[in-house]
């Protein structure tokens, strides 16, 4: 029997259908790629691709934005206020810089150096470098991660831009003698009948050097005070009693007709317009006492120059509690004035040395009456008690109101006190050397005075004299007189009120460091327009020195004079201390010596009063006497200052 095949069983799996067969023919060739294919470096070519072509833009943009910053201003980034004052001017540019491939601009960044101590440099102006280092800094600070997003930082926005210290070419500007720091400046013209002559020219020296001074006129230079309230005063809300004049002063015009004079709001900003509507009468009924105690805390200008011949002076009365007898006029009580001996005076303390004096007779002979003022009260030997000082012959003598009981020999101190006022009467003064004060940290105005007569403003003592320490200001005198080159003298002044031998002088053609040597000398003549030839004229013999010649002629010129500080000590050769120092309530540490016995630049460490002996002082200096002296009379003055040229745009509010 033959064996058939047998069929074959039937599978419980379904058929293959064609597709899954090309599927797995798929996964077989895949199974089968290269190694570059199987690392995916296929996708990263493209990925190349597309990151070159993103730097290639990314470089054409910084090289354009790197070439314009080139073609600008080399100030474009300059604050309005200078160098680390908040780089306003830098918030508001309309194109900012953004700082891209930081590596490739750090490479055109070089350093100069040099070792020696004497070489001179001039630095081109690169302006996309110095852009390229603030940015370099705001990359640091930021973080540089992650490409070209990190790093942007804030280099730009800081405000140091190019440079440091204050607003840009911010420097002091002379106007008649004193070296003013400001941006916004407003001066107070004393517009007063013996003032007024000098207003023309002194507005036109102003504004030579400040075109928008905010010149405000009002008459007189007085300070009125009740109780604690300065008259004219922000936070006066009384009548004043006064017995002077508040209305403006006049003059001739073109025409010549008498017509008032009073500030041109025309002639003033924005700013100064809208001061004057506001606080007009104010300035008119306090006088410049008004005018200082509202603009110290106004906040609108960072100086304020005040310009008179400061004839007026402070008076301040106790008006609580007072009540006029019956028909009487109201005249409240005077506890501190400077304007006679009626109500006292500033606390000025003047020593001098005494050179001779007989007794039985009322005249001290003072080869040095510097700071002397008449009603002062004078103490020392020989000196009767109550004897007042009643005439001074500068540099000569002194006259007094008794005779000297004996021969007047020594140091003679003489004061002018007076001052009744309570603390609370005096808050008002602290509280206007505190607002000046606030100049050293631009919070509040420099103050400047300009004297054309008496130098009662600039005296130590007085409030307008602290507040001019405490802002780092300035205080002279300014005369007007003629000169001519390779002389000493300068002729002719308008007068020669309150100058000394060894006052500083300065003005057109006067080398710096020159100094008074002299005051003029006078001499009587037959008056030539008396047609008897019996009248006789006071004329000048010799003309006031200086210490170095003229290098130009002027005429009808300013020049300036600086007040100083004057104190008796007695010196040691090769020590910095001056001991036994009198008179000298206003030295402060920093002060100037001018004298020959120290060397020049020596300054004034500290000042401390001997417990021992009231009203004397020793004082340490930054470098020893080169001779010995006792009973000197010593000068100091405010040393000069470099802070102002730091100073910022005015104050805000």
């Amino acid at each position: 029997m033959s064996e058939e095949t047998p069929p074959p069983q039937p599978s419980d799996l379904p058929p293959v259908e064609p597709t899954k067969v090309e599927a797995e023919a798929l996964v077989s060739k895949r199974m089968k790629r290269s190694f570059w294919q199987r690392i995916g470096a296929s996708g990263l070519s493209v990925s190349l691709a597309i990151h070159v072509v993103l730097v290639f833009i990314a470089a054409a943009f910084v090289v354009s934005t790197v070439t314009d910053n080139a073609k600008k201003d080399p100030n474009t980034f300059a604050t309005g206020a200078g160098g680390g004052s908040g780089g306003e001017r830098v918030k508001s540019t309309e194109r900012k810089v953004q700082p891209k491939n930081v590596k490739s601009l750090a490479k055109t960044t070089t350093r100069i150096t040099s070792k020696s101590a004497t070489a001179s440099m001039a630095l081109p102006d690169m302006p996309s470098s110095a852009s390229a280092s603030s940015m370099i800094s705001g990359a640091t600070a930021g973080g540089a991660s992650k490409g070209f997003g990190g790093g942007a930082g804030g280099g730009i926005g800081t405000g140091k831009g190019m440079g440091s210290g204050g607003g840009k070419n911010f420097v002091a500007r002379p106007v008649m003698g004193a070296s003013i720091f400001s941006q916004r400046l407003a001066v107070y013209f004393d517009a007063s009948a013996s003032m007024l002559p000098y207003l023309d020219r002194v507005e036109a020296e102003i504004r030579d050097k400040f075109p928008d001074a905010d010149v405000f006129l009002s008459n007189g230079v007085f300070i009125d005070v009740h109780d604690t309230e300065v008259v004219g005063g922000d936070k006066f809300k009384g009548q004043p009693f006064l017995n002077r004049a508040t209305g403006p002063g006049t003059k001739k015009n073109a025409k010549g007709e008498m017509v008032a004079t009073e500030t041109n709001p025309a002639k003033l900003t924005s700013q100064g317009r809208a001061i004057l509507k506001k606080y007009g009468n104010n300035f008119k009924v306090g006088s410049v006492g008004g005018w200082v105690d509202i603009l110290k805390d106004e906040r609108a200008y960072d100086a304020l120059v005040i310009f008179s011949d400061f004839q007026d002076g402070i008076r301040q009365i106790r008006s609580k509690g007072y009540k006029p007898d019956k028909g009487m006029r109201p005249d409240p009580p005077t506890v501190f004035s400077d304007r006679g001996a009626g109500g006292g005076g500033f606390a000025l303390t003047v020593t001098l040395i005494a050179n001779g004096g007989a007794s039985g007779q009322p005249v001290v002979l003072c080869k040095d009456t510097t700071g002397l003022i008449t009603g002062m009260i004078a103490i020392g030997q020989g000196i009767p008690v109550g004897a007042t000082v009643t005439e001074i012959k500068p540099n000569v003598s002194f006259t007094l109101s008794k005779p000297l009981t004996a021969l007047a020999s020594g140091r003679i101190n003489c004061n002018n006190g007076g001052d009744k006022r309570t603390p609370e009467e005096k808050k008002w003064e602290d509280e206007w050397v505190q607002a000046f004060a606030g100049a050293r940290e631009n919070k509040g105005p420099r103050l400047y005075l300009i004297s054309t007569s008496r130098a009662y403003g600039n005296k130590p003592g007085t409030i307008f004299q602290r507040c001019v320490a405490a802002s780092e200001g300035s205080a002279i005198m300014v005369k007007f007189g003629s000169a001519k080159k390779g002389t000493s003298t300068l002729n002719d002044l308008h007068n020669y009120d309150d100058l000394y031998v060894g006052m500083p002088a300065s003005g057109r053609g006067i080398p710096d460091g020159a100094t008074v040597i002299s005051l003029p000398t006078y001499k009587e003549i037959i008056d030539p327009e008396d047609p008897e030839k019996k009248r006789k004229k006071r004329v000048i013999d010799k003309q006031l020195t200086i210490s170095a010649p003229l290098t130009e002629d002027s005429t009808n010129t300013v020049f300036a004079f600086t007040p100083l500080i004057q104190a008796v000590g007695t010196l040691a050769k090769d020590s910095k201390s001056i001991t036994e120092v009198s008179g000298s309530i206003d030295l402060r540490a920093g002060m100037m010596i001018l004298d020959a016995r120290f060397p020049a630049g020596a300054k004034v460490v500290s000042v401390v009063p001997n417990k021992a002996a009231a009203g004397f002082f020793t004082v340490e200096m930054s470098a020893p006497a080169t001779g010995a002296g006792a009973n000197a009379v010593l000068r100091f003055r405010p040393a000069q200052t470099g802070s102002g040229s730091s100073r910022g745009a005015a104050p805000t509010r």
